[in-house]
């Protein structure tokens, strides 16, 4: 079964989740409760 790619659920983010995880990186997971414009996952792919 293929599941869809989904984008991470840290809010500011666009990056893709980790295939299993619904966050990109653990910095977003690890921040999901804080609310911010921009996020700081630091991949280069998305360009805030």
């Amino acid at each position: 079964m293929t599941t869809t790619p989904q984008r991470c659920a840290k809010q500011g983010c666009g990056c893709m989740a980790q295939p299993g995880s619904k966050y990109c990186s653990t910095r977003c997971e690890d921040s999901r409760s804080y609310t911010t414009l921009k996020c700081a996952c630091g991949h280069p792919e998305w360009f805030h």
